[in-house]
């Protein structure tokens, strides 16, 4: 923890506890997954590395299979357990084309903006450690290899 140390004549003055160290640098990137005939993405964070995510959006074309699709985002331990979950608000029915936004700080839009923009707030800060999964998926399977979902990822990564 820092120590705050009062200066003679001036503000409070924080001192580090150790010097910062310089390989704590973290670089942006983006990845994709773009394949067609699947509501089902899994991003694994390298041994190597912790992420930070930062945004993730969402293409999702539904096919005409009846049934309502709700798009999901959890997160996943180093034995797939589930350790966090953020559910799109709002699900979309068959032969439809919705474009979702999830993202820290975002209002949590309920119903369609522009008949088909979706926002879902994202918890602030999530870094998630070596071997943790990000899962991005329809909630409910209805037409789990027809339905085509387009995602893009931007993180922050380090290595560790």
């Amino acid at each position: 923890m820092p120590k705050l140390t009062q200066l003679r004549e001036g503000p409070l003055a924080v001192t580090p506890a150790a010097p910062l160290d310089t390989r704590d640098t973290w670089r942006v990137t983006l990845t994709a997954d773009e394949t067609a005939d699947d509501s089902d993405k899994v991003f694994t964070v390298s041994a190597d590395e912790e992420w930070q995510v930062l945004w993730i959006w969402v293409e999702y074309t539904s096919t005409a299979a009846v049934g309502d699709r709700q798009l999901v985002i959890q997160i996943q331990d180093e034995a797939d357990d589930v350790v966090g979950e953020v559910r799109a608000g709002v699900v979309q029915a068959a032969s439809l084309t919705y474009y979702y936004m999830f993202a820290a700080a975002l209002a949590d839009l309920t119903a369609e903006r522009d008949t088909d923009y979706l926002m879902t707030p994202l918890p602030a800060g999530l870094v998630l450690p070596a071997g943790y999964d990000i899962r991005i998926y329809d909630n409910n399977a209805v037409d789990a290899q027809a339905d085509d979902m387009i995602v893009q990822m931007g993180y922050a990564y380090r290595a560790v």
